[in-house]
């Protein structure tokens, strides 16, 4: 996205300012026959024919129009600015007026409702690895959209047969008693779900009944939703017990983790944990944040693309 953002009065005066923000190269070739504008380059342009001006390139996504003072030049101007795409800076850049440019405005929108605390550092930063340019290359895609868990919680679904430990692990990991918990088989029939913070990242955990033939219509009703949920997951978890086989599920889970560690332990598991007494509780909420988002993606030094008024490459 490139906005303008007139920095003088509309009133009439010797010259006006206005500043463009965003993704500039394509637009500042449009005002010149230069192809190429470095940043930190001056030159005189006359877009659209409308009026000679001092046209700055102040950094990557940040550059100057100086045309002559009068309402109407300005006005020309913006408008042969909107037939090209570029439009006003609206309403929500008015909501962060210590914003220097567009990619900052953005960034302070996005800081404002992240979901997750590992966020902050990596939005605080993306400015100057926008303003540092380089090709955008697929990874670059690729890792957006892991980090876009960052933003909105990503759907981690749990699912195993009845009795094994779910619901106590969600209580556990949610520091509150979230779901009714029994030791009658399928206590939980519908699925529950809650914001968990695993190592920074938040999550929306759902805790789902076994996934299994039943002849009671209310509970096959949450087994279908079950079924539909888990192929909607961001991160599938399979949960068993010694005493319990693994369950039967649509896809591979992408985590396998054993319950109930103080009483039999299973050795055929990615992760064995005791809600009860804690152990290996830390090692899950990792592997649970290290799955969704890799540890290279958050010491990257490069561009991501947390709103979607971002241009496609830095």
């Amino acid at each position: 996205m490139t906005v303008v953002r007139p920095l003088t009065s509309s009133a009439p005066g010797a010259i006006a300012i206005l500043q463009l923000e965003g993704e500039l190269d394509r637009i500042l070739g449009a005002m010149s026959n230069h192809e190429h504008w470095p940043a930190g380059s001056a030159r005189l342009a006359s877009p659209g024919g409308i009026d000679d001006c001092m046209v700055v390139r102040i950094n990557e996504t940040t550059a100057q129009i100086m045309p002559h003072g009068g309402p109407r030049v300005q006005q020309r101007l913006l408008a042969w600015l909107g037939e090209r795409g570029i439009g006003s800076a609206d309403e929500r850049d008015a909501d962060w007026p210590e914003a220097g440019d567009a990619i900052e405005s953005a960034m302070l929108s996005v800081l404002a409702t992240a979901a997750s605390p590992l966020a902050v550092d990596l939005l605080l930063a993306q400015p100057a690895y926008w303003r540092a340019g380089g090709a955008w290359t697929p990874e670059d895609d690729a890792r957006s959209r892991r980090l876009d868990h960052l933003l909105t919680p990503p759907r981690v679904v749990v699912v195993g047969e009845p009795n094994v430990g779910k619901s106590t692990l969600l209580n556990t990991l949610a520091g509150r008693d979230r779901v009714i918990t029994s030791d009658t088989p399928g206590t939980t029939r519908d699925f529950v779900t809650a914001e968990v913070e695993c190592a920074g990242l938040v999550v929306h955990w759902f805790d789902t009944p076994g996934i299994r033939t039943t002849d009671d219509p209310v509970e096959e009703q949450a087994v279908e939703l079950a079924r539909r949920l888990v192929t909607e997951a961001h991160l599938l978890i399979a949960a068993a017990d010694a005493e319990h086989d693994w369950p039967d599920l649509p896809r591979a889970p992408d985590l396998r983790i054993a319950t109930k560690a103080d009483r039999s332990p299973r050795a055929d598991a990615d992760v064995v944990v005791s809600a009860t007494t804690g152990h290996g509780i830390p090692t899950l909420v990792h592997t649970i944040r290290d799955t969704l988002v890799p540890p290279q993606d958050l010491a990257a030094h490069r561009p991501w693309r947390f709103h979607p008024d971002l241009p496609t490459r830095a």
